[in-house]
């Protein structure tokens, strides 16, 4: 259900030619880690899991941000949503926000942080 809703949502973006940096994530409380490129993604909560990107986009309107990525893989489904707005965690300013949509079991979970351009 949660991934036919966040499915939707997506519908209010548009493809774009713009290529995404490769961009290393994380957040804390609850402690999470995702690394993202055009076409693979994996992210560390709880458990590893390894994802495909078949579809990312740009806000309608908009140049290059923000951004969402849909992720599938065997048994989870999540959306990515970046933007370049800058960001605070341990201390430190990172240059991206992110939001994670994903789930456990039947359990919705957002997951907030921060991610900088990979190198």
């Amino acid at each position: 259900m949660i991934t036919r809703m966040l499915a939707l949502g997506l519908i209010a973006v548009s493809n774009s030619a713009f290529a995404a940096p490769p961009l290393t994530c994380e957040g804390y409380e609850p402690d999470w880690f995702l690394t993202l490129t055009e076409t693979q993604a994996q992210i560390r909560f709880g458990r590893k899991t390894d994802f495909e990107i078949p579809q990312s986009n740009i806000a309608e309107g908009q140049e290059n941000w923000p951004r969402a990525y849909t992720l599938i893989a065997d048994f989870d489904t999540a959306i990515v949503l970046v933007n370049e707005v800058s960001c605070a965690l341990a201390g430190r300013e990172w240059p991206i926000t992110a939001h994670v949509l994903t789930q456990r079991g039947q359990t919705p979970i957002l997951l907030t942080g921060c991610c900088t351009v990979a190198e």
